[in-house]
C-alpha cells in the first residue's frame, strides 16, 4: 500500500458514465507509456515522492526472498518520458507490502512482510542529498523510531502526510497482522513527528542495547470505521481521503476524510458525510447506481491536475477500473481503465506517483503470475487511444 502528498466532473452529451452499461469508448482519459522500470518486475513495493522524483523501495518479483533495492524515477527526465536509476539499497530486512511517505526533503519507509513469517514495524529515513563521484544521487538511509510497542507489526497498511498547525507529519495506519497468536485486520492510526526522539531497547547478541532514534509516534484517535488492509489514501487541500481495502473477505465501502486542521477534537477531524459510501447505499438517490466496481483492495491512489483542478483517483487492485473523485460534489466518475483497456487482467500491488506539476503515473504490479515493469502516465480530458501506445 502506498502515499501521496500532492496532489472532474465531465459532461459529454449529457451522459453520466457508468461501470456496467456504458461502453469503454465513452470513458474519458488515456494512458501513455513512460520509461520502463530499470529493476526487475515488481509488486507491493513502498513508494514516496520528493519534489520531481518518485522512489520505489523493496517489493516482490515472484521469488521467495523479498527485495530491498531502491530506485528513483525523475518524471522530468528522459525527454518527458521520465528516467530511472538505482540508489543505495534499503538497509532493513527485505520486504513487500510496506508503506512510504515523505516529509520535506526526506522519505520514510517501514512496516511490511518478509514473505515468510514476519510482519514488521521498523522505519527508515531516506536522504536524497548524497551523491556518487559523478554527481548522481545515491542517497543515504538512517533508522528512525519504529511504531510504538503497543502497535502491531503489519503488512498492507497505508500512509500519507499532512501539514497540521504549520508543521508536517507522517501518518501510518490500518493493515493486517499475522502473528503466532493473532491474525488481525487493524484500524489504528499513528502520527509521526520527525522532530521528536524515541528510546528503544533491544537484545543484540545476548546483550540489552538502548538507543535513541529520531522521530516519535503518537496515536490518532477519533476514527470509528472498519478495519482494513490494502486501502488507498490521497491528499487534496491538506485533507486525507481514505478509501477501499478489504476486511476478512469483503471489500470495504466506507470512505472517510481526515481533516485535523481546525477540528475541535480528534473525533470531529473524521467525517463520512461527506464523503458518501463507495456503494449503492441510498435507495432514494441514483448518484451511486453504478458504483459497484469502485471499492477494491490493493489498488493505488493518485492525484492529477484535471482542467486546472487537482482530483484524486483510484486504479488497479482486484479490479481494473479507474475512478476519479469530484470532491466538490462528492461524486465518483469512471475514467478509462489502466493500460489503455488492452488487458483484461487485474493488477494488484501497483505503484503510483503524484507530482507537484499535477502529472500522475502508475504501473508495475502483479497481474496473474507476471510481475510487471511498465510505467504509464494518466492524461485527462482526452479520448482514449489518442496516443499510439
Amino acid at each position: 500500500m502506498k502515499t501521496y502528498k500532492w496532489f472532474f466532473l465531465v459532461l459529454v452529451s449529457g451522459i453520466l458514465f457508468s461501470c456496467g452499461g456504458t461502453s469503454e469508448e465513452e470513458l474519458v482519459g488515456d494512458w501513455q507509456r513512460r520509461a520502463v522500470f530499470s529493476g526487475s518486475g515488481r509488486s507491493f513495493a513502498a513508494t514516496f515522492v520528493i519534489g520531481n522524483k518518485g522512489y520505489v523501495c523493496g517489493g516482490w518479483n515472484g521469488q521467495k526472498v523479498r527485495r530491498k533495492d531502491a530506485y528513483v524515477f525523475d518524471h522530468t527526465g528522459g525527454g518527458g518520458k521520465g528516467s530511472w536509476w538505482q540508489v543505495n539499497d534499503f538497509p532493513g530486512a527485505g520486504r513487500s507490502h510496506a508503506v512510504g511517505f515523505s516529509i520535506g526533503d526526506y522519505g520514510y519507509v517501514g512496516t511490511g512482510w518478509d514473505g515468510d513469517e514476519t510482519d514488521m514495524k521498523d522505519f527508515w529515513r531516506y536522504d536524497p542529498n548524497h551523491y556518487d563521484s559523478e554527481g548522481e544521487e545515491i542517497g543515504e538511509w538512517t533508522e528512525v523510531a519504529p511504531l510504538p510497542e503497543k502497535a502491531y507489526p503489519r503488512r498492507g497498511a497505508l500512509a500519507f502526510s499532512l501539514t497540521v498547525g504549520g508543521k508536517e507529519y507522517g501518518y501510518v495506519g490500518f493493515g493486517f497482522y499475522d502473528g503466532p497468536l493473532d491474525r488481525l485486520f487493524l484500524n489504528d492510526i499513528w502520527q509521526f513527528d520527525p522532530d521528536g526522539t524515541t528510546t528503544v531497547t533491544a537484545e543484540v547478541e545476548g546483550v540489552q542495547v538502548t538507543r535513541t532514534l529520531p522521530g516519535r509516534w503518537t496515536a490518532v484517535t477519533g476514527y470509528g470505521g472498519d478495519k482494513r488492509e490494502g486501502a488507498t489514501a490521497f491528499v487534496i487541500d491538506n485533507k486525507a481521503y481514505i478509501s477501499s481495502g478489504k476486511s476478512s473477505s469483503y471489500p470495504v465501502n466506507e470512505f472517510w476524510v481526515y481533516d485535523p486542521n481546525g477540528a475541535a477534537s480528534e473525533r470531529e477531524a473524521w467525517s463520512t458525510d461527506p464523503p458518501r459510501k463507495m456503494s449503492d447505499s441510498n435507495p432514494d438517490e441514483d448518484y451511486d447506481d453504478d458504483y459497484g466496481g469502485l471499492a477494491r483492495s490493493y489498488g493505488v491512489a493518485y492525484v492529477a491536475s484535471v482542467g486546472g483542478q487537482l482530483r484524486g483517483h483510484i486504479v488497479g487492485g482486484d479490479r481494473n477500473s479507474n475512478w476519479e473523485y469530484d470532491h466538490d460534489n462528492d461524486l465518483w466518475i469512471q475514467r478509462t481503465q489502466f493500460y489503455n483497456h488492452r488487458s483484461g487482467s487485474t493488477r494488484e500491488g501497483m505503484v503510483s506517483f503524484s507530482f507537484p506539476s499535477g502529472r500522475a503515473f502508475a504501473g508495475m504490479g502483479k497481474g496473474g503470475t507476471t510481475h510487471n515493469e511498465d510505467m504509464w502516465e494518466f492524461i485527462p480530458l482526452i479520448d482514449d487511444d489518442v496516443y499510439n501506445d
